[in-house]
């Protein structure tokens, strides 16, 4: 056998072998981040974007490490979304992608935010005059978007009042969660602060945030990740100084969102011994430390007073 047909006979055994052993190799491989996602949902959407810059941003933003993985098309402007049901769902998702600038299928980004993207980002707002759920105009920013006809622009404060009401209302089982978070390290039981930790992440991924009027919110979107984080390490645990070390994270984003949907009378109190100084929410004007429980129960002093 000349030495040709040998190199063509070992090159028709190499090619043999690969389609042999490609498809096997394939079906181990994870694609996407169904793999990595527990409860995997996983759906389409329209994100308007215009660049490489664009894919990059939106797919940072609206994914978050075993939560929620988002994959962007530049050519379609398509968005395939996977997401773990359990912890947070597609609104919040879409949220934050118009917090940051892109305008979707369900939500427009603000004014201010897509005004900030770089020149090579600025898209062609196709979906601006869509049937969305619009963070931006359902209540003007700029006192010039009554967007919904003559009659809501003679709804007056009463109107306003109303929608305030309404955030309150969409707001209350997580403060209540909070409140009961709150008692169950009071009465330093871990095992009820790890069921009640629970309980509060539930409420918070169960606020309609498309149903919040405007400066609520913006208020909402900003803390939401900042109530998930610690409220998932305390539900995961039931050693209540782990727990008492992420709920002092807890008061400040849910004191920001107590000023803009007030919720009747809320004490801030202050623990000047805890970890240099930390403070805590109550419905209650006598002090009943969160931090120390039995141990230091009365340590601390009021330190602001929230009245609706």
């Amino acid at each position: 056998m000349g030495e040709f047909e040998q190199l063509t006979e070992t090159t028709t055994e190499i090619m043999k072998t690969l389609n042999y052993l490609l498809p096997m190799l394939l079906l181990n491989v994870p694609f996407g981040c169904s793999a990595q996602v527990n409860h995997a949902i996983t759906t389409t959407v329209k994100i308007d974007g215009d660049c490489g810059m664009c894919e990059t941003t939106i797919e940072k933003v609206g994914s978050v490490k075993g939560e929620s993985e988002v994959d962007w098309d530049v050519d379609t402007h398509m968005a395939r979304v996977t997401f773990d049901s359990t912890r947070t769902n597609l609104d919040a998702i879409l949220q934050r992608v118009a917090q940051a600038g892109y305008d979707n299928e369900r939500y427009l980004a603000p004014k201010e935010a897509y005004s900030k993207l770089p020149g090579c980002c600025q898209y062609e707002r196709s979906l601006v005059h869509a049937p969305v759920k619009n963070v931006e105009l359902q209540i003007s920013a700029g006192g010039d978007a009554h967007q919904h006809g003559d009659a809501e622009d003679h709804a007056g404060h009463g109107e306003m009042a109303m929608v305030q009401d309404t955030a309150v209302d969409h707001l209350k089982p997580v403060f209540d969660a909070y409140f009961k978070l709150k008692d169950a390290l009071v009465a330093s039981d871990g095992n009820k602060a790890k069921q009640a930790a629970s309980a509060f992440d539930d409420s918070v991924h169960g606020v309609p945030m498309e149903k919040l009027d405007h400066t609520v919110h913006m208020v909402w979107m900003k803390v939401m990740e900042q109530l998930m984080e610690p409220t998932h390490m305390m539900a995961k645990t039931t050693d209540i100084e782990a727990q008492r070390k992420q709920f002092a994270i807890l008061t400040a984003p849910l004191l920001e969102l107590a000023k803009a949907a007030p919720q009747g009378t809320i004490y801030v109190d202050h623990c000047p011994m805890y970890e240099g100084g930390a403070d805590w929410l109550s419905l209650e004007k006598p002090i009943k430390n969160p931090f120390y429980g039995s141990m230091m129960l009365s340590c601390g002093s009021v330190k602001e007073t929230l009245v609706k």
